[in-house]
């Protein structure tokens, strides 16, 4: 008699586990040789021989190059979010916030060898090319969605509730802004982790954030 194995509730599958590492190889691929290419110069035919794999296998997994490095960028909020998740209770919300970006930065510098000088790199290229910055802001646009819950649980309130929708799309708008402005040389601070960091001190003192 044969058994199969049964996925717990909201557990991806072997299959799709395996798709989506697939797809993050091939992100860090794209990463690496639009920064050391530059993102017009480099073609869906160099990261696909770069992944080891034909065109054809490519479009499985990719409509277009620019939707390349959206594995990396959701892997990165969805890791902010986790430890955030698991950040002390009696930490405030702004400090959490904080706390969890710079831990998952430091995740993602080892996991994913992508450090500021790439990352900057990474988005600055964004600055004309409109389809590649749709897949950064769908990314975060996904990331808010993500944190309400997280945020829901920390203050004791209903996901819906009006206060948590404007604190998830206010801490995660903030981080962006703040990344993007780090990255074109507009933020006086030396790292992104310093954008961060001044940026959702600037929301919270204006009560947004507060507990």
């Amino acid at each position: 008699m044969t058994t199969t194995a049964r996925r717990g509730p909201g557990r991806p599958s072997l299959t799709e586990r395996r798709r989506e590492d697939t797809r993050t190889e091939v992100s860090r691929v794209a990463a690496r040789l639009f920064t050391e290419r530059g993102y017009d110069a480099t073609t869906v035919e160099d990261i696909a021989a770069g992944s080891g794999m034909a065109l054809r296998t490519f479009y499985r997994y990719f409509r277009a190059k620019e939707e390349t490095l959206a594995p990396l960028f959701a892997a990165a909020t969805r890791d902010w979010v986790d430890r955030l998740a698991d950040c002390p209770p009696e930490l405030g919300l702004v400090d959490a916030l904080l706390a969890a970006y710079r831990a998952s930065v430091r995740h993602s510098r080892v996991t994913n060898g992508i450090d500021e000088a790439q990352l900057r790199a990474l988005l600055r290229m964004m600055e004309g090319h409109p389809a590649f910055r749709a897949t950064w802001l769908v990314v975060h646009r996904d990331s808010e969605d993500q944190l309400r819950p997280v945020i829901a649980a920390r203050v004791g309130a209903a996901p819906d509730d009006l206060a948590v929708r404007l604190a998830a799309g206010t801490a995660n708008t903030a981080v962006r802004i703040a990344m993007e402005r780090w990255a074109v040389g507009e933020a006086s601070v030396r790292s992104a982790e310093e954008a961060v960091a001044q940026a959702l001190r600037e929301v919270a003192s204006g009560g947004l954030l507060a507990p």
